[in-house]
Order: structure tokens, then sequence, then C-alpha cells
């Protein structure tokens, strides 16, 4: 895999907004966080009526004019408001001299920036564990006001 592959998936992995949160069906907790988090009653299993509530919420988050159905046009709203969240993201983390552009130099040093930063064992490389741990402790940063995570 080259560098370049490797930095899209990479940062893939890690963006912080998932497709799914902006989608309006509902879904079923991938991770053991939200599965607690969704399953109300603490029985080990997820009912309708705990995974009710948050669909509502998405529902009522995407129907922008409350008129009780969500048109085309409201979704694609929210995800292009979405996407240009991402993009912004995107932006901030790789166009490190800020001209709107985001050129190899910069992509290879944000990729040696990641392997560092997830190479728990500094072994020049990362382990799916490593991988997994690094993308769990980079969600539980605590994100500024602007979106970004800090430092």
């Amino acid at each position: 895999m080259n560098r370049l592959s490797l930095a899209i998936a990479l940062f893939s992995a890690c963006a912080v907004v998932p497709a799914t949160a902006f989608a309006m069906q509902p879904y079923l907790p991938k991770s053991p966080k939200t599965f607690t988090r969704v399953d109300v009653d603490a029985n080990g299993k997820v009912t309708a009526a705990e995974l009710a509530p948050r669909a509502e919420k998405r529902f009522e988050r995407l129907d922008a004019d409350r008129n009780g159905a969500v048109s085309t046009a409201e979704l694609n709203d929210a995800l292009e408001q979405a996407l240009e969240r991402r993009r912004a993201r995107i932006l901030a983390d790789l166009d490190t001299n800020k001209d709107g552009a985001i050129t190899r130099a910069e992509l290879d040093a944000s990729v040696d920036r990641l392997i560092a930063a997830a190479d728990a064992d500094h072994d020049g490389g990362v382990s799916l564990g490593e991988a997994q741990n690094y993308r769990v402790a980079k969600l539980r940063k605590p994100v500024t006001p602007s979106g970004a995570q800090p430092n």
C-alpha cells in the first residue's frame, strides 16, 4: 500500500463524524460504549423501545421545516453540511501552511505524524490493536468550540 492510500485509509478510519451519524435509518450500535449507552435497562439487549428515541432525535434534526417528513432536500442539506464540516477538518489537519491546498509534502508529514502518534510500541508500524486504541483515544479527546480537536 503506498503512502497516499495509507494516509487516506488511516484518516478515514479516524474521522470523527462517521457518515452513519447523518443517515436517517436506524442502526444498531457497533461499539461496546455505544451499546451500553443505548441499552438503557442494562440487560445486555437493545430493544426497539431503547433504539426508537435515538432514531426519533435524528429524524427531528433532519426535519428542518418541522412538517413531520424529511424531504430529499432536507436530507441533502444535512449531508452537505456534514461534508462541509468534514472538508474543513481535513484541510485543518492536512493543509499545514493554510494555503487552501494539500501538497504531497503536507500529506507525507501527516502520515508520519499519524504513524508516530498511533505506534504505541515505537516499532515503526501500527498494528490493528494500536490503530483501534489510537482511534478510541482520539475520540475521547475534548473538542474545542470550533470543532477541531486540540493537539
